[in-house]
């Protein structure tokens, strides 16, 4: 199953949500054109400072203890997000299998 998270338009965000039992804290950084992320699960710090791409896990290590994938999808092409398109054109996806 995929679901689509909702994210605002700004160009720095930190926002609390839960995936599936696990406790999530997104933290998206802008610097230049660049987008960043910082993520914390079930209160650990396991990512800081990843940058986004476009159809690229950004939680890439099963050590993690992350259940499934979680990635930005660009709908008009193959471009990397930008804040000001985020929930338009760049959407953040995440994906588990079906038990």
């Amino acid at each position: 199953m995929k679901y689509t998270i909702p994210i605002s338009q700004e160009p720095n965000q930190t926002f609390n949500i839960d995936l599936n039992g696990q406790r999530c804290i997104f933290e998206f950084i802008t610097r230049g054109m660049s987008l960043f992320m910082n993520f914390t699960l079930n209160d650990r710090k396991v990512i800081d400072g990843m940058i986004c791409l476009n159809n690229v896990n950004l939680v890439q290590y099963k050590e993690f203890g992350f259940n499934g994938k979680l990635y930005f999808t660009d709908t008009q092409g193959n471009l990397d997000p930008i804040y000001y398109e985020l929930n338009d054109r760049w959407l953040l996806i995440y994906e588990v299998d079906d038990v």
